[in-house]
């Protein structure tokens, strides 16, 4: 993750500081050293969850649109709990790598969801099927039209007539009413460098 590197310094500096002399009753003789370290390292640790945390949001942004409205809603609590305070750092911690899981789960999941596609200013109830962050598809909910998901121009691309059996095929293994089994679903061009 990206957070991790940025550690590195003030943990090095907090292993100097570990080897200051202690006195005999075991207390180190230079707290404030110490306590400044540590009051460092939170701070800066603070500060990478909310670097990571906007990377998380930068990548969901950049990204296919799928469950655009539940991954948007989960920046959104994360964004308000790092700017909180008084909130506890491991749980901030535990929060932000949990958000990177979720959407490393998406990359590996084949999913079926009924939402709304906007496009062109219109708005109507379809199928979307999402084969991990690989690609995206819709279609109405009476079979007769589908499309795929564009990255790189950020837009729909309606599918011929043979695309929507597979999508219909593709939704129904998602859902598994049907076994899992080899579809061939058109895919989007290559992705610009």
């Amino acid at each position: 993750m990206p957070f991790v590197d940025a550690a590195e310094p003030v943990e090095k500096e907090a292993q100097a500081s570990a080897q200051t002399k202690i006195s005999p009753s075991g207390e180190p003789e230079d707290k404030a050293v110490l306590l400044d370290v540590l009051s460092r390292f939170e701070s800066e640790l603070r500060e990478q969850l909310k670097n990571a945390l906007a990377e998380l949001k930068q990548r969901i942004e950049q990204g296919p649109p799928f469950q655009l409205e539940e991954r948007q809603k989960r920046i959104v609590r994360l964004e308000i709990l790092l700017n909180d305070p008084d909130a506890d750092l491991p749980e901030q911690y535990r929060r932000v790598v949990e958000a990177y899981r979720v959407e490393l789960d998406y990359a590996k999941t084949i999913d079926a969801y009924r939402a709304l596609l906007k496009t062109d200013g219109n708005e109507r109830l379809v199928d979307f099927l999402s084969i991990g962050r690989l690609a995206l598809y819709y279609q109405t909910l009476n079979g007769r039209e589908s499309g795929i998901w564009l990255n790189d121009s950020r837009r729909w691309q309606r599918l011929s007539g043979e695309g929507n059996e597979a999508i219909t095929q593709g939704l129904r293994t998602a859902r598994k009413l049907e076994p899992p089994q080899l579809i061939e679903l058109p895919l989007p061009g290559p992705r610009k460098p």
